[in-house]
């Protein structure tokens, strides 16, 4: 069991200093842009976090009412993935472009500013 999880934290950390953030774009809470989020969002994302976002079984937080999270933190969160206690987000950085993912972040942030 300790040496899966130190592999579990190996292949974190490869992934964490793999991936690099990029710059913004202007137009992440355009509708285009929303849209083929939220369509990622249900085929990448909705299996932990649920189709709302409130989280599930699988222990992923709720993304609801996080307002304090900036569209970098986001990024980076998707990007390189986190680990919060026995909770692993999978890093996307090498499985998502750039674009997929600032798409993700715009309908995330999406969620956000509507409330739900």
């Amino acid at each position: 069991m300790k040496a899966r999880r130190h592999g579990l934290l190996a292949l974190w950390l490869a992934g964490w200093a793999a991936a690099g953030v990029a710059e913004e774009p202007p137009d992440l809470l355009a509708p285009e842009r929303v849209e083929k989020g939220r369509t990622l969002f249900s085929e990448s994302c909705s299996y932990c976090h649920g189709e709302e976002g409130i989280g599930g079984e699988s222990g992923a937080p709720s993304l609801q009412g996080r307002k304090d999270l900036t569209a970098a933190e986001l990024f980076e969160t998707i990007s390189k993935g986190r680990i919060n206690g026995m909770n692993i987000m999978p890093a996307w950085g090498d499985a998502l472009t750039d674009e997929q993912r600032w798409t993700l972040v715009g309908f995330i942030r999406s969620m956000l500013h509507r409330g739900r």
